[in-house]
């Protein structure tokens, strides 16, 4: 007797529900960049207006107390850790949230928005290099390498409008070696952050608070040891309306969603989507104080995007 071998009708291939869910946080990890970058791209014109008038030190301080308060919500006053995951937000809450802060808002008043804006770009560039060498996040081959560098040169047209003032582009004054170390170690804060999700279950939420309260705190006592806490007492209602939303908005929140885009996308596609931050800041100004918006500018947003496709290509 003949043996029969019954083959089930192949169907249309349907993607598996641990497909789908995968695509659906991959979208939603870009979304929350996008919007971390939307905030964090007013940060550095709002922040001018309270350094006229406030110690950087004391600032940065106030800036990130308010920011993890306004996260506490969010994390459900959570601030239980495990021992490893209590070492990494040591390292996390050391180089993000104390010494990035207190360098970028010293630099920020020492050097030119231009000059500023430039060197803010070395996070993208610090971030995806250290996380070659030491995280094993690699862009894919020769073109994602090419893209990144597509993204780079973006963001230097996009800052510059291709315009130089006496033969150089930026000087390496005080202020402007502090905003790229602040650069610096805010993308070893990235590094760091993207690897204890890797094995940890913490919420974006819980790690910002806690970073943003702990780091604030020990600025908090850095500015009354060195006899500055005298720069609070001064400040008037309508300059803490800027401070509070500043530091809501521009720094919690986009922390906020900038670690909940690490989680789901990776270092590598998430530092190359927040490279819009400053096509945001262009946007904003343009809106907010009519500033035209420049041919150069307009070609770096085309190269920025197209980089970005490629890099964030699965």
């Amino acid at each position: 007797m003949r043996r029969a071998y019954l083959e089930p009708l192949t169907a249309p291939e349907q993607a598996s529900p641990a497909g789908t869910q995968k695509k659906q946080q991959g979208y939603l990890g870009y979304l929350s960049v996008l919007i971390a970058s939307a905030l964090f791209g007013s940060v550095f014109a709002v922040t001018k207006v309270p350094l006229a008038s406030i110690d950087p030190l004391a600032l940065s301080a106030v800036i990130y107390v308010i920011a993890g308060l306004t996260l506490v919500p969010f994390a459900k006053a959570s601030f239980r850790l495990q021992r490893r995951e209590a070492r990494y937000m040591i390292a996390i809450t050391a180089f993000g949230a104390v010494a990035a802060p207190v360098l970028l808002l010293h630099g920020l008043q020492m050097t030119e928005a231009s000059d500023a804006s430039i060197l803010a770009n070395g996070e993208v560039l610090f971030t995806v290099i250290l996380s070659s060498l030491f995280f094993g996040e690699r862009p894919h081959g020769k073109l994602g390498l090419a893209a990144v560098a597509l993204v780079i040169v973006g963001l230097f047209m996009a800052t510059t409008d291709m315009k130089f003032s006496s033969g150089t582009i930026i000087e390496l004054n005080a202020g402007n070696l502090m905003i790229l170390a602040s650069m610096f170690f805010w993308a070893i804060d990235n590094n760091f952050s993207r690897k204890l999700t890797t094995f940890s279950d913490i919420s974006p939420a819980k790690m910002a608070m806690i970073k943003s309260l702990a780091g604030g705190l020990v600025l908090l006592g850095v500015t009354a040891a060195a006899g500055k806490w005298g720069a609070l007492g001064n400040i008037s209602a309508q300059l803490w309306l800027i401070i509070i939303t500043l530091s809501a908005s521009g720094f919690g929140g986009a922390l906020l969603f900038f670690l909940a885009g690490i989680k789901r996308i990776g270092t590598i596609k998430t530092m190359a989507v927040f490279s819009m931050t400053p096509i945001f800041g262009i946007v904003i100004a343009a809106a907010a104080l009519g500033e035209s918006i420049s041919v150069f500018q307009a070609i770096a947003t085309g190269l920025i995007i197209i980089g970005i496709l490629i890099v964030s290509r699965r």
